[in-house]
């Protein structure tokens, strides 16, 4: 199992590695070294994930491009990881969706691979908004044209990104990149947008990431409402929505959960604030507010709570429009980061009852999915098997798919 240091990408993979580990797997946890307790206690051997070669003076504008530093670097770490394999090559390698280490590894030591994407599937089709933008469906022509131009655009940067991920295979070794021959996107059907054709080896497996090793914190006093916030916990992505939430909410008629590493600590009556697990407080939870990552998102969509969501970056306005659109979360656009414009929509949400039908529907969802479902497409893997998805609902109770998506199905990238 391997992923990047980054929280929301490796704790969904730790989530599947949990699962194989307790079925009695031998599994292998690749990661940032301050994951390497929490993979002990879910009964996986930690391997530090390899550090890339500094870059060399002339090279640094080279390394801003992220087609570069996806490709290349990962593949000059595959080299290193499938060194440090090689002894006891494994059966099956699990990736997360950044870290093409894993899949390079895997065809230098002749393994199959599969692929775990954290949050929605981010694949764009003709057919949906731009990935990424926020955007909703199109209702106008010229809405509908600037889509089509902004897909082709994405197109063809994805065409790119093939060809350098094959330019850099060969430059190890190896013929051409292999696609994995399993994806599994944790999300849920109802937050995957229809398409005509829906990629046969995409399945949606539902909520996967673990907790990390952290003290619950405790209830506010009171009965208010229950408001839980988080920070975002990505690496150099911009931070501040605690501080923004204390500053608009703390004096509301609500009680109040922050959970931050960026603030101090603070216990003092209905508001908490201080880095905690997200689970023990979301099955209180009246409204969740956050910037709008897969785990949290899927956390808050296990436990049927609705959202505000103030995204910070790509795939977290991606993440904002699929639940403002699936009538779930309201948004908070960047533009009004503001504690009185997060008051508002608080208040708004906390006063209407739809959000809450929605997040019950997710939560009926989840309740079907998630890391076990995950661990048996993994096994059915190591078993020789390639299981074909029919489109996002695939893995519900049939009595629970949508009928829109009985037919979408297809081969796509």
């Amino acid at each position: 199992m391997v992923a990047g240091s980054d929280a929301g990408h490796a704790l969904p993979a730790l989530g599947v590695a949990s699962i194989l580990a307790g079925r009695g797997h031998e599994v292998v946890f690749c990661s940032g070294a301050e994951h390497a307790g929490l993979a002990a206690a879910h009964g996986c051997r930690f391997l530090p994930l390899p550090s890339p070669a500094p870059t060399p003076l002339g090279e640094r504008d080279d390394h801003r491009d992220l087609g570069h530093l996806l490709w290349q670097v990962g593949a000059d770490l595959g080299v290193a990881l499938a060194g440090m394999l090689a002894a006891r090559p494994p059966d099956l390698v699990v990736a997360d969706v950044l870290s093409s280490a894993g899949g390079y590894a895997a065809q230098l030591l002749g393994r199959p691979w599969v692929e775990v994407v954290p949050h929605h599937l981010p694949d764009p089709a003709p057919d949906l908004p731009p990935v990424g933008l926020g955007r909703g469906l199109a209702r106008h022509p010229l809405r509908r044209y600037d889509d089509r131009r902004l897909y082709a655009k994405q197109q063809q940067s994805l065409d790119l990104g093939l060809t350098q991920a094959d330019e850099a295979a060969r430059r190890i070794g190896l013929a051409r990149r292999v696609a994995p021959v399993l994806r599994l996107a944790a999300t849920l059907p109802s937050l995957e947008r229809r398409r005509r054709q829906w990629p046969a080896q995409a399945h949606v497996v539902g909520p996967l990431a673990v907790d990390p090793p952290l003290p619950p914190l405790p209830l506010p006093d009171g009965d208010q409402p229950l408001v839980v916030v988080t920070d975002s916990t990505a690496a150099g992505v911009e931070g501040g929505l605690g501080r923004l939430a204390a500053a608009g909410l703390a004096d509301l008629d609500v009680r109040l959960v922050i959970t931050s590493t960026r603030l101090p600590p603070r216990e003092d009556g209905r508001v908490v604030v201080g880095p905690g697990p997200h689970a023990p407080l979301l099955a209180h939870a009246d409204l969740a507010v956050g910037p709008g990552g897969g785990g949290f998102v899927s956390k808050a969509a296990a436990a049927g709570v609705p959202l505000v969501v103030v995204p910070l970056q790509g795939d977290q306005r991606e993440a904002a429009a699929r639940l403002r659109d699936a009538g779930v979360a309201s948004v908070l656009s960047p533009a009004r980061r503001a504690p009185r414009w997060l008051r508002w929509q608080v208040v708004r949400q906390l006063a209407d009852p739809r959000p809450g039908v929605a997040a019950a529907r997710l939560a009926d969802e989840a309740r079907h999915l998630g890391p076990e479902v995950a661990g048996d497409l993994v096994e059915r893997v190591l078993a020789g098997e390639r299981p074909v998805a029919e489109g996002p609902a695939e893995h519900l109770p049939v009595e629970g798919r949508s009928a829109p998506w009985r037919s979408h199905r297809g081969d796509g990238r």
